[in-house]
């Protein structure tokens, strides 16, 4: 497996910032994705650095999850997000931007973008590298294109995170259409969660553009509003917060607690802490008698993990919002964005 034929992993810069820092036993860690090019990366870092290389073995899905603390490892090496998440060891982000090339899909989105005149653009970090041609191209044809700045979890103009949408939600009211070039539909599903205009999803490893649809972004918020209304009726209540750095907040699991006991005066509200929201955890709960997940930790569960949930999931910080739209309800207008 060639290191430089699909992705940068800035192997260079990786190794003086652990020589000159002095670290002799170093963990490698990435985003799912990437996790068949460790091995390898171990292998050339321990020869360039003289130093021991550990491997995650478990992919990490975002910056904010990394481990709470080190176990045999002075310092983290990850690869595939950009960090926002203060940690309390050293460690180091990079990127790995993808070397693939969209030229040859650009037409693609240009046929789709027909009557769309304003557009706006937005990457995962990996392909970040990509939003300044494409730019280029479509301007070449007569649109209007705008590339929203970082929000408070990107590093680049145009980066979207799963937990953050912001430059090309600052955009919504001046665009009327939004590309996102992207892998897989994750990224492209968070975005259209996000904004009001329609969404162009370009996968550069598959070379499909097309639109998201619309449906499926109004049938997770379907999900999400009765997951809001099933809250309403439960009896058991398990408030799950996560452990990882970046995920971990206590004070908004405490303050949903004591929301919910004010609300919910004949529920049981609990808090749970987890590290990793697997099958069986959710499961488990189930089997403890809980009807519904509150979860305090990645924003993201409520939309992803949805259908695989033996319980209804809803998101913490949506709570005190629910109530206070809860006049709302009846009238069909309260939809969780």
């Amino acid at each position: 497996m060639d290191l430089e034929a699909r992705y940068d992993f800035e192997l260079e810069r990786v190794s003086n910032w652990i020589t000159s820092n002095g670290y002799s036993k170093v963990l490698i860690q990435s985003a799912p994705g990437l996790l068949p090019y460790l091995p390898k990366i171990a292998k050339e870092l321990a020869n360039s650095t003289k130093s021991e290389v550990l491997i995650d073995g478990r992919g990490r899905y975002g910056a904010c999850d990394i481990p709470h603390s080190l176990v045999g490892a002075e310092a983290v090496v990850h690869f595939g997000h950009t960090g926002f998440v203060p940690a309390e060891y050293p460690i180091l982000y990079v990127p790995a931007i993808c070397k693939l090339e969209i030229d040859d899909y650009i037409p693609r989105v240009i046929e789709l973008l027909i009557g769309k005149d304003k557009v706006g653009l937005c990457a995962s970090v990996q392909h970040i590298n990509t939003l300044s041609g494409l730019k280029q191209e479509l301007e070449s044809k007569g649109k209007k294109v705008m590339i929203g700045p970082p929000g408070k979890r990107a590093q680049f103009p145009g980066q979207v995170v799963g937990c953050d949408y912001l430059c090309a939600m600052r955009l919504d009211s001046e665009v009327d259409s939004h590309v996102i070039v992207a892998g897989g539909e994750f990224h492209s599903i968070g975005l259209a969660l996000s904004v009001s205009k329609p969404v162009i999803h370009l996968n550069p490893y598959t070379g499909d553009a097309k639109w998201v649809e619309k449906s499926v972004a109004d049938k997770i918020n379907r999900i999400r509003g009765y997951a809001g209304y099933q809250l309403m009726s439960s009896k058991k209540v398990a408030v799950v917060e996560g452990l990882v750095s970046g995920q971990r907040t206590p004070g908004v699991a405490k303050s949903v607690r004591e929301l919910l006991n004010r609300k919910l005066t004949r529920a049981t509200v609990d808090i749970i802490q987890a590290e990793n929201f697997s099958d069986d955890f959710f499961l488990g709960l189930k089997e403890l008698g809980y009807d519904i997940v509150v979860t305090a930790a990645c924003t993201r569960f409520v939309t992803d993990d949805y259908d695989r949930s033996p319980l209804p999931i809803f998101e913490a910080r949506e709570v005190h919002r629910f109530f206070y739209d809860a006049l709302n309800m009846s009238r069909g207008v309260f939809i969780l964005q």
